[in-house]
């Protein structure tokens, strides 16, 4: 049994049991794993061994690197919206380039005030790499596309006019929407809560 070092995301815990859990692991990307412990938070990047028996992973000498709190405390919503949707889009056992670098992106920029545009900016640059998108007829993608084009680090709220911002709205909620499994979706309300009128 060979035993690596990795990092993961907490995503949710799965099901009934409390040794059960849905990560994003840097390494293997969306993982359920079982650990030995029952204190982590979901949102917590934390450290760990990981080895997989049988195709299931067990993680052991489980380590709390960071709890956002920050977003917990201000916005718990959104951070619990962008969990779910890794959970949901991300397919399981799948490596998704750079996804785990935009959530290490967002976790160190939650200190800072984040404007609600910049919340679906996020959205959509997450839902793109997770490979989402809505039924093109539905849809104007032209707005989506140059949006995409900027990088995270370059969006300013300036770059989104009101008329792109309902766009914006209607392309995250297509997205969403035509998604199998959106009846289980517990944070939809996010994107009903904030969208533009």
């Amino acid at each position: 049994m060979m035993i690596s070092n990795s990092v993961g995301i907490i995503l949710r815990k799965v099901g009934n049991s409390r040794h059960k859990i849905a990560l994003l692991d840097k390494k293997y990307g969306r993982i359920e794993s079982v650990v030995n412990v029952t204190f982590l938070s979901v949102g917590s990047l934390v450290e760990y061994g990981v080895h997989q028996e049988r195709g299931i992973f067990f993680l052991t000498d489980v380590k709390p690197l960071y709890v956002p709190v920050s977003f917990a405390r201000f916005d718990l919503l959104f951070l619990h919206h962008v969990l779910e949707l890794i959970y949901y889009f991300a397919p399981l056992y799948s490596c998704v380039d750079g996804l785990f670098d935009l959530i290490a992106f967002l976790y160190t920029s939650e200190h800072m005030l984040v404007s609600m545009k910049f919340k679906k900016f996020f959205l959509l640059k997450l839902l793109t790499l997770l490979g989402a998108a809505p039924d093109s007829e539905i849809v104007s993608l032209v707005c989506m596309g140059q949006l995409n084009e900027v990088t995270i680090d370059q969006f300013h709220d300036a770059l989104l006019d009101g008329e792109n911002e309902k766009r914006l709205d209607r392309w995250l909620w297509y997205c969403v929407w035509q998604h199998p499994y959106v009846n289980e979706f517990k944070t939809v309300n996010f994107l009903e809560q904030n969208r533009t009128i």
